[in-house]
């Protein structure tokens, strides 16, 4: 039944769109009527919606560009409090995951740009990587630019950009709010949270300081149970060497905590300063993965082997605002750390390896791998926004980044593993021999192997705007850049073929423009389009060892030293779209239509042995569109919607072994569908009621992960979420109600690229968080 059900939803999505702009179009006379019936005509409708994605404030219904815009009060009443919770709710964001591991295997992309490094995710002015997992916490909004920002934003933003501005002091009012949540999650037990935002001003209207504190925990919903035996690959059943272990529960239980720290500065009406410290630790007692299919909770293992992970990160920043009679100076310098340390198992796929593989069916032999991530970024951007009374201004500015990237795998053993090759065998020596491709060192060392990649970004950017009349205008601009990468790798171990190294060098430098043309229809809709490109940073492969991977390099015709590097790819897109506001402010409706031209892509070959590098070839295109909804036909009821589809393939596969013309782009569905209702009314007293419903839906998707061939990429199927929430509010308090993933549906988000490599016929899935039901209480005071 639940298949049939998926079905019927996907195949009524192609006619949500239209419903959609129907509705709308219906939607101004209705409105307008059951506002007056009601004798609600004092009700302003929706709140106006500001936006700094220009690196201006505009009202979102003025820019020409495609944005989703997510307020405070917004992702409070949907109780958003990760990534997910609120990408489920914008078009034409995937959410994949594409790294080895957890932490660092995020990968979002805008209209089907997919990819490391193709969406650019910023903290206020601060640029992040793309994987980070935040907490949701103290924000002023959430903007989601579609379409490449190469021209203001640079390199990593070819297909779009997530932007998370976060609440600056508030030098005028004191202000105090605390936060409760606490819940039970099936297949597991309870998870909670608690948090506190804090607002003083020192001095009134000259400085004041704002702290942001939290501390949390999830319940794991995994657990581990003990394989007591296995069939070996000439069909012989064998005890498996133990020692057994009970079943654990909920191995991967996890803790977070984090906060910011900001202070503010006005040295008088156009001078101010803004200090920032913000950070976040999560510490995991295991991966979050289901083993086979998405709605298992059971791992079978060999051994009690712990995968446990922690990701910590700190961003210090500082912006000096200067308002002058031509307009505002603007200048950030940040810093941003992040270190991220992951465990996986891999004894089952090294002893698949030598059962099935290699032919010697020795018995399991524990052993874990770790990956180390140490990632910081220095950033100086310095900007001018004009604000000229003619018809003439200008955004010019300059972008300076450096950073380091150090990926360590530490040496990763199995202890007793040559032995057992010389005792099966009968060949003394033969597990430390490296003619024979084993080359284990005297403490049966797996893999071990450091890159340390540096980075400069240097840019000048600008765009110029020319208001031709009150009804239209036009924008160009965009962004000179030099970049420069340096990388160096040593590495050694079994799984490398012995020892082996590199250092290598890459660099570029182009222009990126952009063109936008908007125009005013009338006071309540604009219409808008643009043109422009986006790139992304070219780089250094990692290792490749020639002894395991150079037989697969020569019979797919490639030169092992013309794979140590790879250039930028680039792409250009066009768009058309419009903004409305309609019905006395009760509705807007925006939607845009684009095509992207994408060439000279970065595409990632997966090879058999395990190990991957990056080539320029081929080309793709995306295309699709957007439309979102907003509506307050009366006072106390708010309704949204969205639908956006995305067509992403392959047209020229380049030569790329394993690629070929017609496949889709990996980790991008084709439609994404969310919807939202609350009403609120007079309860009793001082009290209001609420109730709210939020639902999405993902369309069917692709994950080449762990496959050589786009041929076999994995399905991964569509997937829809229910969430509802009740409960009574007013001045001071919020008693909230919830269940998250009413129906349970347990979704294939990724399958896990694994540390060390996927084990054939044991996938690892990232999967959503089953049914979970709780209760909030927020104070203000």
């Amino acid at each position: 039944m639940k298949k049939k059900s998926r079905g019927s939803l996907l195949s009524a999505t192609p006619r949500f769109g239209g419903m959609v702009l129907a509705a709308a179009l219906m939607a101004g006379p209705v409105f307008a009527q059951s506002a007056k019936d009601a004798g609600d005509e004092d009700f302003s409708g929706l709140e106006e919606v500001i936006v700094t994605a220009t690196k201006q404030a505009e009202s979102l219904q003025d820019v020409g560009m495609s944005i989703t815009a997510l307020s405070d009060a917004e992702l409070e009443k949907m109780g958003a409090v990760e990534l997910l919770d609120f990408a489920v709710h914008v078009p034409n964001l995937g959410m994949a995951y594409e790294a080895d591991g957890r932490f660092d295997s995020s990968s979002p992309s805008i209209r089907g740009i997919f990819g490391t490094n193709t969406t650019g995710f910023y903290f206020d002015d601060t640029p992040v990587n793309a994987s980070i997992l935040p907490r949701v916490m103290d924000v002023e909004r959430i903007e989601v630019l579609r379409g490449p920002q190469g021209s203001l934003y640079g390199a990593k933003s070819m297909g779009g950009t997530i932007r998370i501005i976060t609440k600056q002091p508030n030098l005028t009012e004191a202000e105090s709010k605390l936060h409760a949540t606490l819940s039970t999650v099936k297949y597991g037990n309870e998870n909670w949270n608690v948090d506190g935002i804090f607002n003083v001003p020192l001095v009134p209207d000259v400085a004041a300081v704002r702290v942001t504190a939290y501390y949390g925990h999830n319940s794991g919903i995994f657990d581990r149970v003990y394989i007591p035996q296995w069939t070996d690959s000439s069909g012989n059943v064998r005890q498996s060497p133990g020692p057994a272990f009970p079943r654990r529960k909920n191995v991967d239980d996890e803790k977070y905590y984090g906060g910011q720290l900001a202070g503010k500065i006005a040295f008088s009406d156009s001078v101010s300063v803004d200090l920032k410290l913000m950070t976040q630790k999560i510490e995991a007692d295991g991966l979050p993965f289901a083993d086979i299919k998405a709605s298992n909770t059971t791992e079978r293992r060999f051994f009690d082997s712990k995968e446990p992970g922690t990701d910590l990160w700190h961003i210090y920043s500082g912006t000096l605002n200067w308002t002058t009679s031509a307009g505002e100076v603007t200048s950030t310098t940040s810093w941003y750390d992040r270190k991220t340390s992951e465990w996986e198992e891999e004894a089952t796929f090294l002893h698949f390896l030598f059962d099935q593989v290699i032919g010697i069916p020795i018995d399991p032999i524990e052993s874990v791998i770790n990956t180390t991530e140490k990632y910081d970024s220095f950033v100086q951007e310095t900007r001018f926004n004009s604000s000229f009374d003619g018809k003439f201004n200008f955004i010019a500015g300059f972008f300076y980044q450096d950073s380091k990237w150090n990926h360590y795998y530490p040496r990763a053993v199995q202890t007793g593993l040559a032995a057992a090759i010389d005792a099966f065998t009968g060949e003394p020596g033969l597990g430390q021999n490296c003619e024979y491709g084993f080359c284990l060192t005297d403490d049966d060392l797996i893999f071990t192997d450091r890159t340390i990649t540096n980075t400069k970004e240097t840019a000048f950017f600008g765009e110029l705007t020319y208001q031709f009349s009150d009804r239209w205008s036009v924008t160009a601009g965009g962004r000179f850049y030099d970049n420069k990468v340096d990388a160096t790798d040593a590495a050694d171990g079994f799984a490398n073929s012995g020892p082996s190294s590199y250092a290598e060098k890459q660099s570029e430098n182009g222009f990126n423009p952009k063109v936008l043309v908007e125009a005013t229809v009338n006071e309540d809709v604009n219409v808008y389009a643009s043109a422009a490109k986006g790139f992304r940073i070219g780089g250094v492969n990692g290792n490749v060892p020639i002894g395991l991977c150079g037989p697969e390099l020569d019979d797919l015709g490639i030169d092992p030293s013309n794979a140590t590097t790879y250039d930028s790819d680039s792409l250009w897109s066009y768009e058309l779209g419009f903004k409305s506001t309609l019905a006395d402010n009760r509705v807007t409706l925006n939607g845009a239509v684009y095509f992207i031209d994408w060439s000279n892509i970065q595409q990632l070959n997966r090879l058999a042995c395990g190990f991957q590098f990056v080539q320029n070839a081929g080309k793709a295109e995306s295309k699709g569109f957007e439309l979102e909804l907003q509506a307050a036909p009366v006072e106390g009821l708010s309704l949204s919607a969205a639908v956006g589809y995305t067509k992403a393939q392959i047209t020229d596969d380049g030569g790329v072994p394993g690629v070929t013309d017609g496949d889709k782009i990996q980790g991008v569905p084709d439609w994404t569908v969310s919807g939202s209702a609350q009403y609120n009314w007079p309860a009793f007293a001082q009290w209001e009621g609420m109730v709210r419903a939020d639902a999405n839906y993902y369309g069917d998707s692709y994950s080449s992960n762990n496959e050589a061939s786009a041929a076999t990429q994995r399905l991964r199927k569509a997937w829809s979420a229910l969430n509802l929430r009740a409960g009574i509010v007013n001045d001071k308090w919020d008693l909230t109600l919830f269940i998250d993933n009413v129906t349970d549906e347990r979704a294939n988000l990724a399958d896990s690229r694994s540390i060390a490599a996927e084990t054939p016929g044991r996938q690892r899935l990232v999967v959503n968080r089953p049914r979970t039901v709780g209760i909030e209480a927020r104070m203000r005071f």
